[in-house]
């Protein structure tokens, strides 16, 4: 029910006593990846915390008691609020997929279905934010965390798992695959492909840019007792730099 959903987030980020500005922008952004309200309400969540912070403060911030917000909470709501407009206006123009848009996708379901799970996962998680009056943060990365590495593989997953699988038809016939036992001379890659390969008990991905935790996780998935699978990145956020980064790019 997204009306339910929308009623709910509207109710936490506009109590000052629970969660800090950090806290309640991400409870917006998690609103806004999770469901597929319109445009309209997740303006109308935006603003309503926004107005709510300006006028009541935050329970963690220093000028709390006289309903201020700190000049560096004020600086973290101008960003906060620059991510959710620049998620908003990838939605609009359908470059971001919401997670009823995925959760549908991978369960092959039509119509409605993929909205409903969607917003059934979002009231979940505002019912167990309700209980927690602390720890908005620990509760929103668990959520989507969960909501995003365990419902499906993520393309990296995918390909690693074809590559270590040496699945024919797959990236495992694209990507470059290099001997360290062949020594001498030029190196003949089509014969390397079609030799007798053991089998990879040791993988490594490594991304060239941002890494995320979601993605690290949602790669033990193709982890066994077999096979151990280390993750890395040039860059890894933690959710104060995502959200910042998020601001700059609008």
């Amino acid at each position: 029910d997204l009306a339910k959903a929308k009623h709910g987030v509207l109710e936490l980020v506009a109590d000052p006593a629970k969660g800090s500005v950090e806290d309640k922008v991400r409870l917006v952004i998690v609103y806004c990846l999770t469901t597929s309200a319109p445009s309209s309400d997740l303006d109308e969540v935006a603003n309503g915390m926004r107005e709510t912070l300006e006028t009541r403060g935050s329970a963690t911030g220093t000028q709390a008691t006289r309903g201020l917000l700190s000049r560096e909470d004020r600086e973290r709501l101008d960003r906060g609020m620059r991510a959710i407009e620049y998620l908003r206006k990838l939605r609009s123009m359908n470059m971001l997929a919401t997670m009823s848009d995925m959760v549908q996708e991978d369960s092959g379901a039509a119509g409605s279905g993929g909205s409903g799970a969607g917003s059934d996962m979002l009231s979940n998680f505002m019912a167990r934010a309700t209980n927690q009056a602390t720890g908005l943060l620990s509760a929103a990365t668990q959520k989507v965390t969960s909501m995003l590495g365990k419902i499906h593989k993520h393309h990296t997953t995918r390909v690693v798992e074809n590559l270590a699988d040496m699945k024919p038809g797959s990236e495992d016939e694209e990507y470059l695959y290099l001997d360290p036992k062949v020594q001498g001379g030029d190196v003949n890659i089509a014969a390397l492909k079609n030799m007798t390969r053991a089998p990879f008990r040791e993988v490594i991905a490594f991304m060239i840019g941002g890494g995320c935790y979601a993605e690290y996780q949602n790669l033990q998935m193709v982890a066994n007792e077999r096979r151990g699978v280390s993750y890395g990145s040039t860059e890894l956020l933690d959710p104060c730099m995502f959200m910042a980064q998020l601001a700059k790019v609008t």
